[in-house]
């Protein structure tokens, strides 16, 4: 069993909504031969709704990586990771269904109800009497984050796990030429954020189906009219009944005058694809992306590989569609990696954005975002107002 420390850190405070923040929890799995002068370290970013301590992330595929690499694997319960928590039928929900389909459902129809399977498969009874397998998207029920926490969608996970990485490094003697990250999808998201805000930090970083910007329907999904997340099931006569549902954030595109409006500023501190803040830098990227992957745009990948090339040297996998390479495990995909590039994942230089004190200005028209690095470890974001 690979040797799994955790630690527990006081949170970045959350500089857009100003919501209390619990403590960071993450967890670092060391390489069974022990830490050595070569030992560096890979952050292994999971996916929104998946924690960091689950039993493939822990006894699977960390201890593959801290191995295979020789790093400590480290991952991080980011701000938001308790995706889908809990659901909840607001009155909205039952005004419109009741209204659409004529229906007469109430709180109390829900009475009783275990899990968010239950509350589906009761508005699927409701419905499917009426030849109905999806629903109108005005009937979202709301998916809520756990530890009443919200989707900052990339911004604070990205600081959270660059707040871990500076702890790490301040704890252990490591080889700093040899600093990874990687994740799929969302947790690729992060990484890629990651690079962004901290472009002389990572050697490698490898990106399983990043998105690669904002996409609105994961941040004010009721206000857009278009599900966060869809949800089927099979019903008995071998159909399947659909039903999008609604994140329960505090963000609105609606009124700008409030201070959760989510304005441009917002999308572009969380966009890879806004050059003008690009850094060159000997960070490498390993990008694989299959072009019908069903949830991340192969387009918005495209762009992001055409700007990251001009700044990073870039290893671009295009997977085509239906092509058997989409579906092989994290496992395989480092094994075929590693066969292509060998020992190429470290980088010249043994500095890091923290050793370099380093201070960056992402300015964004109505407000700038200030990332400050030191060489104790720590990361300092701010936002700042023109005058």
């Amino acid at each position: 069993m690979a040797e799994t420390t955790t630690i527990k850190l006081n949170p970045h405070p959350d500089i857009e909504l100003n919501q209390e923040r619990e403590e960071i929890k993450a967890f670092l799995t060391m390489p069974d031969a022990g830490i050595n002068p070569d030992t560096g370290i890979i952050m292994v970013v999971n996916e929104l709704g998946e924690l960091a301590d689950s039993d493939y992330q822990k006894n699977e595929l960390r201890p593959y990586l801290a191995n295979k690499l020789n790093c400590i694997a480290v991952g991080v319960n980011y701000f938001g990771v308790y995706r889908n928590s809990q659901i909840q039928i607001r009155p909205s929900f039952l005004h419109n269904i009741n209204r659409i389909y004529n229906m007469n459902l109430t709180l109390e129809s829900f009475t009783g109800v275990q899990s968010a399977a239950d509350v589906y498969r009761i508005i699927a009874e409701a419905v499917v009497a009426k030849g109905i397998t999806s629903l109108d998207l005005r009937c979202q029920p709301h998916l809520i984050t756990g530890k009443d926490e919200y989707q900052s969608w990339g911004f604070l996970p990205a600081v959270d796990c660059l707040q871990v990485l500076g702890e790490v490094l301040q704890r252990y003697q490591l080889n700093t030429r040899k600093i990874l990250a990687f994740g799929k999808r969302y947790g690729a998201y992060i990484a890629l954020l990651m690079g962004k805000y901290a472009p002389h930090t990572f050697s490698t970083i490898i990106d399983r189906e990043a998105y690669s910007r904002v996409e609105l329907k994961h941040v004010v999904s009721g206000e857009i009219m278009e599900a966060d997340y869809l949800f089927s099931f099979d019903l008995n006569n071998n159909m399947k009944f659909y039903i999008a549902s609604a994140c329960n954030n505090p963000w609105t595109i609606e009124n700008e005058s409030v201070p959760h409006y989510f304005s441009d500023s917002h999308r572009q501190i969380r966009s890879l694809l806004f050059e003008k803040h690009r850094i060159p830098s000997e960070t490498c990227y390993h990008i694989f992306h299959s072009e019908d992957n069903g949830v991340t745009s192969i387009y918005d990948k495209d762009r992001c590989v055409e700007i990251l090339q001009r700044y990073n040297m870039v290893f671009y996998n295009r997977i085509p569609a239906g092509d058997k390479e989409a579906g092989q495990t994290d496992m395989e995909l480092f094994e075929r990696f590693l066969m292509i590039h060998g020992e190429d994942i470290q980088k010249n230089s043994t500095d890091t954005d923290f050793s370099l004190d380093s201070n960056y200005i992402f300015n964004y028209g109505d407000k700038s975002y200030e990332f400050k690095f030191d060489s104790g470890g720590r990361i300092q974001v701010s936002i700042i107002y023109p005058d």
